[in-house]
């Protein structure tokens, strides 16, 4: 199967029921390790919904990319080598027991969505040029995910998922999939810190070295990310509010010393146990995608799946520099880098660095100190 060939989790259902008929302070300790739980997940088929296509504007092409960058970062790397190896995917809890989490500082990009039950947000750490020793706590997959990897042809790391969702992950095989129940189980433990079942982890360069000697570490191909060094004219925008519910606001603050944006969660500085550093990244892309929910229930509550559809274009806005940029995210393909575009179709270039991509419904208001508060 070739990359243009992939479909994004809407179409891929569709196409699936259609053939079945149906501050630095002191760091935190690692995590210590005890055995995991060995129980299967029991996959099962079940119908999801297909939102209509968003008309596309046209877009210029991106510019031919230099081998020896970071495709995620727009940074240099030291080593060109590390350019040939996969993106790993980590899916990560973001429950109030699951912070601070370990590993996120070292991200070439993070992606946050929306879960169901409306009350908290789970966060995907793409790694690629730097792997830390640990990662976690590990959470299930959910069918935002599959749009991720289809973006960036990624290993993925998990904790399983609902019957569901676990049906559609078995239809992705090109996308090495490493859970603690499975392939790749041993590079997984439990830590004594937290309790079950936020307290998950993986050994990440375990991970890699294993892409490698399976053979299926392919290099990284995305090529759609454009970064540049100089500010863009946009709004200023010192301080950004998502009003993501229950556990999971989230507020940025630009930092202009360091030119980042340090992310604080429910009104408390939001870091990485690994350094006891607050997380800081140089870009914040708020994405507006429509939501759907779908009949895969996904907890004990009944709560089921949402869908996000994003495949085409949308509003979209960029934060660097201390300024907001309006702008449309442009993704024709389900194999294709998502693009940050104007209405031209001229690439919005991000700060080399680490990006924080927020993924909201459409009625979201994002709030920003150029805006009511």
């Amino acid at each position: 199967m070739t990359r243009r060939t992939l479909l994004p989790v809407c179409c891929l259902v569709a196409c699936l029921l259609a053939a079945a008929c149906s501050p630095k302070p002191p760091p935190t300790p690692q995590p210590t390790p005890r055995p995991v739980d060995t129980e299967a997940p029991k996959p099962t088929a079940t119908q999801t919904l297909v939102p209509t296509a968003t008309p596309l504007p046209s877009a210029t092409p991106s510019p031919t990319p230099n081998p020896n960058i970071n495709p995620l970062t727009g940074q240099g790397v030291a080593d060109a080598g590390v350019l040939q190896h996969r993106p790993i995917l980590v899916r990560y809890g973001h429950d109030l027991q699951s912070r601070p989490q370990s590993g996120l500082s070292s991200a070439d990009m993070v992606y946050e969505e929306l879960a169901e039950g409306n009350f908290v947000t789970r966060i995907s750490g793409v790694f690629l040029s730097r792997v830390p020793e640990v990662a976690g706590p590990i959470r299930s997959t959910r069918l935002a995910v599959f749009e991720m990897l289809h973006q960036l042809d990624a290993a993925l790391v998990d904790a399983g998922a609902s019957d569901g969702v676990m049906w559609y992950l078995s239809h992705l095989s090109q996308y090495p999939q490493f859970r603690h129940v499975g392939y790749g189980g041993e590079y997984f433990f439990r830590s004594t810190d937290k309790v079950a079942p936020f307290n998950l982890y993986v050994r990440l360069p375990q991970v890699r070295q294993r892409l490698i000697a399976d053979g299926s570490d392919t290099p990284v191909h995305v090529r759609n990310m454009v970064f540049a060094d100089a500010a863009p004219q946009g709004t200023p925008a010192t301080r950004i509010h998502v009003p993501y519910p229950g556990q999971a606001p989230v507020d940025y603050r630009y930092d202009a010393a360091s030119r980042t944006y340090l992310r604080a969660v429910q009104g408390a500085p939001h870091g990485d146990a690994l350094t006891g550093t607050q997380l800081a990244p140089d870009n914040v892309v708020v994405i507006y995608c429509e939501h759907k929910k779908t009949d895969i229930v996904e907890d004990k509550l009944g709560n089921t799946a949402i869908m996000v559809w994003w495949v085409g274009s949308g509003r979209a806005q960029v934060f660097r520099d201390g300024v907001m940029v309006d702008c449309q995210w442009l993704r024709p393909e389900a194999a294709d880098q998502m693009r940050l575009v104007d209405g031209s179709g001229n690439d919005i270039a991000l700060k080399p660095g680490q990006t924080w991509i927020e993924i909201v419904p459409l009625d979201y208001a994002i709030t920003h100190n150029a805006t009511a508060q």
